[in-house]
């Protein structure tokens, strides 16, 4: 029996985006899973590391994300001293969040685990076609 799926929804870039997203998104919890984190965990340490020290609310605009959930793995990954916060030097009233050499190592980790399974992904494409795919998608989400 062909469980194809139709020719319509085959040229639907939307259906596709979110059959793999679907996909993509089981294999990363796997992932996550594996190594004790989260998504949200992931993006707040790349988003600290390469940005600097930053107030919650401009992690949660940087990344589209609620302050409430930023604020909840903020006190998580602060427990785990993967991140710490101080004063902001130019307003004592705000909190800025740094990340820790124990959450550089961490997020190496986690990186250096992901990367196996986006790998995974995009194994059918061509190192040049992979590419593509990151600069279109990067292109569709409007940076």
């Amino acid at each position: 029996m062909d469980t194809s799926p139709p020719q319509r929804l085959l040229e639907t870039p939307s259906w596709l985006l979110t059959q793999i997203a679907t996909a993509a998104s089981r294999r990363t919890r796997e992932v996550f899973d594996s190594v004790g984190a989260g998504r949200y965990h992931y993006a707040i340490l790349c988003a600290v590391e390469e940005f600097g020290p930053c107030s919650q609310a401009e992690i949660g605009r940087r990344l589209n994300m609620d302050r409430k959930d930023v604020a909840q793995r903020v006190i998580e990954l602060e427990g785990q001293r993967c991140l710490e916060r101080r004063s902001d030097p130019a307003d004592p009233r705000r909190n800025l969040v740094r990340i820790t050499a124990t959450g550089r190592e961490r997020l190496d980790q986690i990186h250096g685990e992901l990367t196996g399974a986006q790998q995974e992904l995009v194994d059918p494409l061509t190192p040049d076609e992979q590419a593509s795919l990151i600069a279109a998608l990067q292109k569709i989400l409007g940076r």
